[in-house]
Parts: structure tokens; sequence; C-alpha cells
């Protein structure tokens, strides 16, 4: 280890040891990183390549490779990656592809941008009820909000959880649908053996601070052909021919074009930055470890919720749906139907006791008002399911680290140290 190394683990150390803790403070998320990942992007950083190249490239093939994807693009956020794979799917260089006007299905709990680019893209969403127990998608309001006009579907997958994705999947091909999975918070999640993200054309993934891997910001799409890897490439860098596998063939074609600068498609700036991947590279080869921390964590909370002498029901657990092997990104619960009425109360209980909480993603997002700017009209009590998790759901965190028992026992008396 070099002198350098020496010194910015020692100042790293130094800092965090020097940090207040809280004492019962329970905060959503705690660090998932370490001085291996500061050192990795100083060394990025003393290379003098700030912008995206090979640890870039390096990443992608490593995080493809993880999942069992053909190819993934990095790019730098996970609602960049929706927007990007939207505007892939929804591009006329593709054999099919959405166009103006057509429908696609969203679940009615999933994030803003999740919802965004199928408007961005001049498409139309269509949001689907929700299971309150599982927190995705109804496969029965799935089918039958199928028109002529809908062409496309966005699988959110929630919370690390996802629909039973053999019949998801089954709806989808007969019904000739262009599949996005949002995997942005259930990344290391398998369904029927396959990682979520690599069961629809295109998959979604962010590595915001908070989710199963971190670049501070970041996300990546997965696809499964080389067409649809070309295009995501070229649409995320201003349009630009530098990274198809036809570049010299197209620099030949269009001749009277400087090379450097020969825009075939529409884009955007989505790249990353090389120290963003740095971070990445490391943080894959923790993932699998930090999931099953967080799986261990929430066992062994729901085990002493239910062993506490309070105990009387007052909250109902999420279950995996069948054939799902879920990597848990958080702890959601739903306030039993009795007391559900008493739920801003309890919450603002937790947040004074330290434990901080956050709504299932948005609630029923067909309550969000920015959805009437552009049009949207929808009845959010049409979505009895999202309104069950909307009027009774939370969630707290699942720490990558496992939880000493005395956090445990701590966490279990503030959940249920409440007046029911």
């Amino acid at each position: 280890m070099s002198d350098w190394q020496s010194l910015i683990r020692q100042e790293w150390k130094r800092r965090a040891d020097a940090v207040e803790k809280k004492e019962g403070f329970f905060p959503l998320i705690a660090q998932s990183f370490d001085d291996n990942e500061i050192v990795a992007v100083v060394d990025t950083l003393l290379t003098g390549q700030l912008t995206m190249s090979k640890k870039v490239k390096e990443f992608e093939t490593q995080f493809a490779k993880y999942l069992g994807a053909p190819y993934a693009v990095m790019v730098n956020s996970g609602s960049s990656a929706n927007l990007l794979a939207f505007a892939a799917a929804a591009n006329p260089l593709r054999k099919k592809y959405l166009k103006k006007g057509d429908q696609v299905l969203i679940p009615s709990v999933c994030w803003s941008t999740s919802v965004w680019p199928i408007i961005q893209m001049g498409l139309e969403p269509v949001f689907v009820d929700v299971d309150s127990e599982t927190l995705n998608v109804n496969l029965e309001d799935l089918e039958k909000k199928m028109t002529p006009k809908t062409k496309g579907v966005m699988g959110v997958h929630i919370l690390g959880n996802a629909a039973p994705m053999k019949a998801f999947q089954e709806i989808c091909q007969k019904n000739n649908l262009i599949v996005i999975e949002d995997t942005c918070e259930s990344l290391g999640s398998k369904a029927d053996g396959k990682y979520l993200g690599t069961i629809g054309d295109f998959g979604t993934f962010s590595f915001y601070y908070s989710h199963h891997i971190t670049t501070g910001e970041g996300g990546m799409v997965t696809c499964k052909t080389k067409e649809d890897y070309d295009l995501l490439k070229c649409l995320r860098a201003h349009g630009w021919s530098r990274e198809l596998s036809n570049r010299e063939e197209l620099e030949e074609k269009y001749s009277d074009v400087d090379p450097r600068f020969l825009f075939v498609n529409v884009g955007y700036n989505f790249r990353p930055m090389e120290v963003q991947a740095a971070f990445g590279i490391l943080q894959i080869d923790r993932l699998e470890n930090m999931n099953k921390n967080r799986n261990i964590n929430r066992e062994n909370l729901i085990k002493a919720l239910k062993e506490h002498s309070r105990w009387n029901g007052q909250l109902l657990f999420s279950e995996a749906s069948p054939n799902v092997e879920a990597s848990w990104f958080g702890f959601p619960c739903l306030l039993n139907p009795k007391i559900a009425e008493k739920k801003k109360a309890y919450l603002d209980h937790l947040s004074t006791q330290g434990v901080e909480n956050r709504p299932i993603v948005s609630g029923n997002f067909a309550r969000q008002p920015a959805l009437k700017l552009y049009g949207v009209e929808c009845n959010p009590l049409d979505f009895p399911g999202a309104e069950v998790i909307n009027n009774s759901g939370f969630f707290i965190g699942l720490h990558t680290e496992v939880l000493k028992p005395l956090v445990i026992k701590h966490l279990s008396d503030v959940l249920l140290g409440f007046d029911f």
C-alpha cells in the first residue's frame, strides 16, 4: 500500500470515528461503503480521466456478468435509466417500437420517474392496481386494462419484491407487449431463478445512495440484443455514432460529415463519470453479502415483533410472491385495518423516537397532482389495493450489516411502543 493510500484510510477512519452517534437513532440507510471505495475514487481521479472511459466499461461488463444479462449500459441515475430505456423502446430505428399515443400499463404504486418517461415519449400511461400483500402489480387488473392500444408495460418491482413473473410474462407475450422492468429497488432479487431486470426487453437499475448498491448517483440499463445495445449507447451520448458497432460503415456512408461529430439519432447526455464506476466495481462485489444481511435483519425483526409482549397483530408484513426470491430493499409494513386511521400519529411517533420512515414509494400515484398537468385523469379510488398501501403502508430501513440484538430489540420496542 502506498503512502497516500494509507493517509486517506487513516483520515477516513478519523472522520468516521468523529461522527456523533445519536443514541437510538435508526436511519433509513446506514453507510454501505468504506475506505476501499474512497481510495478507488481518489486513484481514479489521479489518472486525470474524469469522463466516461475504461472504468465505466469495466463496471458494465461486471454488472452484466453478475445478472447474466447479454448487455448493460451505465448512466448517471436510475431515473435516466428509465428515460433511456423508453427512448430506445420508442425509437423508430427499432424493428418493433412504441409509437406516440400507444398505451403503456404501469402499476399505481411506482416512482415519479417510472411514469414521466411514458409521457415524455408521447405515450399514454394507464395505471393498474396492485396487490396490497405483495405491493406489486395485480395481474388480474393488468389483463382487464388491456385494449387494442396497449403496446407496452412498465413492470415496477417494489422494494425487492415482484409480481408472479411467470404469469406476468405470459400475459405480456400473449399481448405482444414491449416490457421494461424498473428494477431500481430490486437489484439481486430473482423470479423463477432469473434475476429481475433480465426478463423484459429492458431492465433499469438505480445506484442511488440508499439502494442495494451505490455509486452516489448512477444507474444501468440492461438489454438482450446487440441492436438495442447499440441504440442505448447512441442515445446515451447525444446520438453520436462513436460507440456503434457499425461506426465505420456509417462514417463511410456520410463521408461529407466530420466523423468526430457524426449524429445518427436523437440523444441525451446520460453519461456517468469514471469515479462512479470505480465505486460500483467494488460495490458489486459486496452485493451478495449486503443483500443477505438485509434479509437476515428483516427475519430477525419480524421474529422480535411477533414475540414481543405488546404484539397483537398491529402490523402486517409483505411477503414475497410465489417463486420470487426477494432481496428486500426496505422493511415494508401495513397497519392493521382496525388501526389504519392512526397512521399519521404512528409515523410521527416513529420519527420522534428516531426511526426514519417513508411511504411505500409514492403511495397511490393516481393521487399525484402533476398527472393532471399532462391530461392524465384517473380516480384514485379505482385502485383499492394501492389505496390500502397509500392509507396504511410505510417502510423503515434494512441495513447492510447484521443488526445487533439490542438494536433489533430497540426497533421492536419503538414499533410497538405506540398507543394503538
